[in-house]
């Protein structure tokens, strides 16, 4: 079962995706910049404050925490014992419930393996949430909110979630280094960076189809040596360091001999 009374903690890039689909879901929301917090709330139509000190007179069902994972145990002690045992989660792929428990001894874990940026959208029902909670019943209840928002929810312990979370910055945060080292080189020769846009989309969807193993092509694959020296040669330092600890990684994954 749904919680009824449910107020959302954060006005970051995470809270601001989960406020608009969860919407009137929300009973409140609260964040620690007054500004934030009244501009998320009046875009979905619900309460806002600026001060924790509300969620006591509230008497949520849950609470849900989405702030930095630095300020998570700050602000769970600053809040403090919440009388009711409510249920309360983080959505952090990286931090282990049990910071919470200075709010409550029922706690979980609502994590969304997604990239957002405030004014970016993302389709949430596509999103796959990962859950936790100490409880059976706990666990029901944070997957029930879940799948109003996604069509996709699985389980997953922190040590579960710090392999995901990984996965993710490999997935995301490392893609879009490359893309923007793949910027500087292209600009070298005043291209844009879509240049290369129908090639980073075919191989993506390549990748997903033939898997990433089987799908790689290029120097490093054929174990071009030639190839590999020139391109590290014409390279920044760093960005020559970049290309030669990959490719050396494709050539051992393949076992490939260097020609």
């Amino acid at each position: 079962m749904i919680p009824q009374k449910i107020v959302l903690v954060g006005t970051g890039n995470v809270a601001s995706h989960l406020a608009g689909a969860l919407g009137r879901k929300l009973t409140a929301i609260v964040g620690r910049d007054t500004g934030k917090a009244c501009m998320l709330a009046q875009k979905n139509g619900i309460p806002f404050s600026g001060d924790t000190s509300v969620i006591r007179d509230i008497k949520p069902d849950m609470l849900i925490l989405s702030i930095a994972d630095n300020a998570l145990p700050s602000v769970a002690a600053g809040i403090g014992q919440l009388p009711g045992t409510p249920l309360v989660v983080h959505t952090s792929g990286t931090i282990a419930k049990e910071v919470l428990d200075t709010i409550s001894p029922r706690t979980g874990v609502l994590y969304p393996l997604q990239t957002f940026s405030k004014d970016v959208y993302v389709d949430m029902h596509s999103v796959p949430f990962f859950t936790e909670a100490a409880s059976p019943g706990d666990l029901a209840a944070i997957d029930s909110l879940a799948r109003t928002i996604s069509g996709t929810v699985h389980h997953a312990d922190a040590a579960s979630r710090q392999l995901l979370h990984i996965a993710g910055v490999f997935s995301s945060n490392f893609v879009n280094i490359l893309l923007e080292i793949v910027g500087d080189i292209l600009g070298q020769g005043n291209y844009p960076l879509s240049t290369v846009r129908p090639l980073v989309e075919a191989t993506v969807a390549k990748a997903f189809e033939a898997g990433p193993h089987n799908a790689q092509t290029g120097p490093a694959r054929r174990g071009d040596k030639s190839v590999i020296d020139k391109h590290i040669a014409a390279l920044p330092h760093d960005k020559g360091q970049i290309y030669r600890l990959l490719s050396e990684y494709i050539i051992n994954s393949h076992k490939v001999s260097l020609k």
